[in-house]
């Protein structure tokens, strides 16, 4: 027993060497952080770049499988796959550009850095075993993970009263969309006797579920919890005040590296549904409602908002949409499963780097970039580089090709069309449409109009490291629309 158990840990713990070096560099930071004088405190952010690096490395070094293949660690509760890989990509690459575009954001805040890097460095940890998850404890203990991390970041400038509500929204809707995704688990076990993916596909397989009825409700409930990670409505209420109350590194956090996450672990549990083929119609049409409905509440709140993250916060909502719609073809389809795949990661490719351009320019603009969008007003003259690349993000969030954000919704409602879901693809390309309102309405301001006589915001000085963190995001723009899934999928 030994001579077999020991192979597989060293096995796991190869598999999972990201995670690792994320935890014991989390704890680095702390360390460092009471050793380092009050004056070198900001070398956290060196740290926490290194440990990114590092986990980095370490996940090419493991590799990805190729195609459709797939590998199992820690007794089938963490998979890798080609989406696995693709979304731990996104996430860490995503955590290095916050953490390198922070600094001077946190300069002029009242932040403990200590703590800061090393509850983001736990948070994206929790992120990258989220994406991985195939085991229903190790799901609901990884999502609280990043819940628990995240609540504490969005109030850690406990000064600050917007922080602080956001804060308390998103921890009481959070435990609320918790208890619904625990309940739901219960459900599923009590239907199969299973907590893994794999085993639980078999007693579907094999007709051995106990009670049909418990698998459909307990899948129904864990939509719920993913339905809050991914703020789709009707579950979205909190987005708004926590993109605009939660410092603005974090509420991009909250906008890629964590929707970016609950996506792949969602996608795996949609590829477990669809392989029941007695699943109830009910289950498909919620899935369907909800993805219909958050386009339409995501465009339309972010019409009529005059703040600038609030408007991010709506626009997430529908893209998060976007990205389900091959998942609501899968239940339907499970032949579309390498397509339905190939999507959603290409998606999460897309939607991260056009996110974090639009906030990495927010954060470097501070209040004036977290205020109105009225504050942009003739930013194209005062600051023409800044203006430029906010612009190239809302033009690429809208779909403009030959940006990325144009062949990621491409490829997203295609698989639509060759599943036969007509109206979901003609409803998803009208309600992007409909987004250039507010899109266009951020590069109008910046160019086409002028700030009150005397009301006039200084522009931050651009470093050289943010320059190039900023030209880099926005070079990936275009990079990734040429070259698509190439590298990132291991094919």
């Amino acid at each position: 027993m030994a001579e077999q158990l020991i192979p597989h840990v060293i096995e796991s713990l190869i598999g999972t060497g990201p995670l690792l070096i994320m935890i014991f560099g989390a704890m680095a930071v702390l360390v460092a952080d009471v050793l380092l004088p009050r004056d070198r405190r900001p070398l956290l952010s060196v740290i926490s770049l290194v440990v990114v690096a590092l986990a980095f490395w370490d996940l090419h070094m493991v590799g990805s499988p190729g195609g459709s293949g797939s590998e199992s660690y820690y007794f089938g509760a963490l998979r890798a796959n080609s989406l696995v890989f693709l979304a731990q990509n996104v996430i860490l690459g995503g955590a290095f550009f916050l953490i390198l575009i922070a600094p001077r954001y946190l300069d002029g805040k009242r932040i403990p850095l200590g703590e800061f890097y090393a509850l983001l460095l736990i948070a994206v940890t929790a992120m990258l075993a989220l994406a991985a998850s195939t085991e229903l404890l190790t799901l609901f203990l990884n999502i609280e993970l990043l819940s628990i991390t995240l609540y504490v970041l969005v109030g850690i400038e406990n000064r600050n009263s917007h922080a602080t509500e956001a804060a308390f929204k998103y921890f009481l809707l959070g435990s609320v969309a918790a208890a619904f995704l625990l309940f739901g688990i219960a459900f599923v076990f009590g239907a199969t006797g299973q907590t893994r993916y794999d085993r639980i596909a078999e007693v579907i397989a094999a007709g051995g579920i106990v009670q049909p009825a418990f698998l459909a409700i307990g899948l129904g409930l864990m939509l719920v919890g993913f339905g809050f990670k991914l703020s789709l409505a009707p579950f979205h209420m909190y987005a708004p005040d926590v993109y605009e109350g939660a410092p603005t590194p974090i509420a991009a956090a909250v906008a890629t590296g964590s929707k970016v996450a609950a996506l792949g672990a969602l996608f795996h549990l949609i590829e477990l549904a669809s392989g029941w083929s007695d699943a109830p119609a009910g289950l498909w049409a919620a899935l369907y409602a909800i993805t219909l409905i958050s386009m339409i509440v995501g465009n339309v709140g972010a019409i009529i908002q005059p703040n600038f993250l609030r408007m991010m916060a709506y626009s997430s909502i529908s893209h998060s949409a976007y990205a389900v719609v091959p998942m609501v073809v899968l239940l339907r389809r499970p032949d579309l499963l390498i397509d339905a795949r190939d999507a959603v990661g290409y998606y999460m490719l897309a939607y991260t780097i056009m996110t974090l351009l639009a906030f990495g320019v927010a954060t470097i603009l501070g209040r004036q970039g977290e205020g109105r969008i009225a504050s942009y007003a003739g930013l194209g003259r005062r600051a023409p580089l800044l203006a430029a690349l906010m612009a190239l993000a809302m033009l690429s969030l809208l779909g403009i090709p030959p940006a990325v954000g144009f062949f990621g919704k491409l490829r997203l409602f295609a698989v639509a069309v060759e599943g036969g879901h007509y109206w979901l693809a003609v409803i998803g390309v009208l309600s992007s449409v409909a987004s250039a309102y507010y899109y266009l309405r951020v590069i109008v301001t910046m160019y086409m109009q002028e700030p009150a006589e005397g009301a006039e915001p200084a522009i931050p000085t651009l470093d050289r490291v943010n320059a190039v963190a900023l030209s880099v995001c926005s070079a990936c723009l275009f990079v990734f629309a040429i070259f698509q899934g190439v590298y990132l999928f291991g094919s």
